[in-house]
């Protein structure tokens, strides 16, 4: 069910009169894993990543997420308790609304009811994309794919080409369910090919076209 811009525009803006905008720094649980679903959350700067933690002990990254990106919404309508965490990996700010005034919003008119129709498409979407790179790729593909989404989304355009910056090598292996010692593999095979340049926490791709080219090229591999 796609939603256009306007709609999720005023959507946000409901939010905004309806909530309260607090600051959070780097590091702050947003939202904790088996707590009560008590309000919803409106990123409006910074950023934050939603981690699950497994019953192995190790932790997945679910998802990175900036301004403009609501969570929270599905634990509220489904009275469930939090699921995973929520944590910042920036300093930034967020507009929480309260259980009760975000289901009196879902009462009040078809708008807010389409728009969280639409997440939860979008959100069963990611899940299926994600189950369904686990199974098809092979770990460094998954890294090189990862970067570059990351980099489409959250990325900067410099004169180098493509930047993501504030991203510790241990997230990205939490977020493509990986070991450490395979990302480090594979982030040293995609710099040998020309594919990516790396600082501490940051990764530069020079031709972020190229790199979309080789992922859709099912026989590649980085470093062959």
């Amino acid at each position: 069910m796609p939603v256009d811009e306007q709609l999720v525009d005023r959507i946000r803006e409901r939010f905004r009169r309806a909530g309260h905008l607090r600051q959070f720094r780097r590091g702050d649980f947003l939202c904790t894993a088996g707590t009560a679903s008590d309000e919803v959350l409106l990123i409006e700067s910074g950023s934050v990543k939603v981690v699950l933690h497994g019953q192995n002990g190790a932790d997945s990254i679910l998802g990175f997420y900036g301004p403009g990106d609501v969570l929270g919404e599905l634990g509220v309508v489904w009275e469930r308790r939090r699921s995973a965490n929520v944590v910042a990996r920036t300093a930034g700010t967020a507009t929480h609304v309260d259980a009760r005034t975000f289901k009196n919003m879902l009462t009040d008119g078809s708008e807010v009811l389409r728009f969280v129709n639409a997440l939860l498409q979008k959100r069963l979407l990611l899940a299926d994309r994600r189950q369904e790179r686990l199974a098809s790729m092979e770990a460094p593909v998954r890294v090189a794919r990862q970067l570059l989404d990351l980099a489409r989304v959250f990325g900067e355009r410099v004169e180098r080409g493509l930047q993501v910056s504030g991203l510790t090598q241990l997230e990205l292996a939490q977020s493509v369910t990986a070991s450490a010692k395979t990302v480090d593999l594979a982030l040293k095979q995609l710099r040998a090919d020309g594919l990516l340049r790396t600082r501490r926490c940051q990764y530069l791709l020079p031709d972020p076209e190229l790199l979309e080219r080789r992922l859709d090229d099912p026989d590649w591999r980085p470093g062959r």
